[in-house]
């Protein structure tokens, strides 16, 4: 399989995409996301079939991917989103008492707030059930300011901070008007609690940046959260998801980084941005995915969701959808910028990112 050819050949691949005239083409660009949107969304539409209950990796990061590529002026299946979006509203419908109570529901506060980037990214609009969901997140935030992940199970579900900001995000979005007071106060003490956690790892950097972002921190604080981010990059262009030296770069952390640095600000004409749009389109397997090796404890019983890589093919899907995510960010921001000629061969160049994730 190709994914093993680019694991053998990762030294020369670092040697070219450290090269500017090598950046790639909105046609390789294009041609990229397609491929990937194909697994995307067989992920998404195959997961009913097997579970019924939500999930981060095949409804929101796919709803996430979709829209994106949607944005960059590629075919996406919009019955699917809103089949993604009615699935998730359903599963936390059968869980409405729990919400209301602010405990039983598995993955805590990370699953309501995911659920609730679901939502967001489907254009659901706020009810009933969006109202006990932020009133779930409310009443499980910490005196800290953070909420806690409890599950255990890294990247997706590993970070405080990731946690942290989702809910904020959920809250900052759906809050009605009779919890405003109460959302103002979890926002000003999750973006107090923001500015002074120190990150651990690229899932932290990139929730960080996003969460001072989304929360309207200083510029400053802002701009430092990035340049950690820049600073975290690999020679080959790409991100890991640890610091250990030993650690590879992988599409997973790679296509967070970028479509959280394109989304807060970051211009994905910038060199770093290029040359981790190299890494990606070089780092795709043949049939569109792209492979990460799960991290994960092995508790929950596998089955074959038709997804390619096995064990790791809850991640991979994951990173699949933050790949088509960052790499349809460049292509949006391509096709707005005056010198754009989509699709014609021309270098990639770009602007900043989408407003809002």
């Amino acid at each position: 399989m190709r994914c093993l050819a680019v694991l053998l050949l990762a030294p020369f691949i670092a040697a070219r995409v450290a090269h500017a005239d090598d950046a790639p083409t909105a046609e390789a660009i294009r041609g990229s996301i397609e491929r990937g949107l194909v697994r995307v969304e067989a992920a998404a539409r195959n997961y009913p079939n097997h579970r019924d209950c939500f999930t981060c990796h095949h409804q929101t990061l796919p709803a996430m991917a979709m829209v994106a590529a949607d944005r960059a002026g590629i075919a996406t299946d919009r019955d699917l989103l809103a089949e993604i979006v009615a699935f998730s509203a359903d599963s936390f419908e059968t869980r409405f008492e729990q919400l209301e109570k602010g405990a039983g529901i598995g993955g805590s506060s990370m699953t309501v707030g995911y659920g609730l980037w679901a939502f967001w990214e489907g254009s659901r609009p706020r009810d009933e059930l969006s109202d006990a969901m932020v009133g779930f997140l409310l009443k499980n935030q910490e005196s800290s300011g953070r909420w806690k992940s409890n599950s255990g199970r890294p990247p997706l579900e590993g970070s405080h901070i990731m946690c942290s900001t989702l809910a904020a995000y959920g809250i900052q979005q759906f809050a009605p008007r009779p919890y405003r007071a109460l959302a103002n106060r979890a926002e000003q003490r999750a973006r107090d609690w923001l500015l002074q956690v120190k990150p651990a790892d690229a899932e932290d950097r990139a929730a960080k940046l996003w969460g001072l972002w989304l929360l309207d921190a200083d510029p400053e604080a802002v701009d430092a959260a990035r340049s950690a981010i820049l600073a975290a990059q690999r020679d080959d262009g790409g991100w890991s998801q640890l610091d250990d030296p030993e650690s590879a770069s992988d599409a997973y952390a790679t296509g967070q980084a970028l479509a959280l640095l394109a989304r807060t600000g970051l211009s994905t004409a910038d060199p770093a941005y290029r040359r981790g749009i190299s890494f990606l389109i070089e780092s795709q397997c043949d049939d569109g995915s792209w492979f990460v090796q799960t991290r994960a404890r092995p508790f929950q019983t596998i089955f074959d969701n038709g997804d390619p890589h096995g064990e790791s093919s809850f991640i991979s899907v994951s990173a699949t959808c933050w790949a088509v995510t960052a790499l349809s960010e460049a292509l949006t921001a391509e096709k707005a910028s005056p010198a754009g000629r989509t699709g014609d061969g021309a270098p990639l160049e770009g602007t900043t990112g989408s407003p809002t994730p």
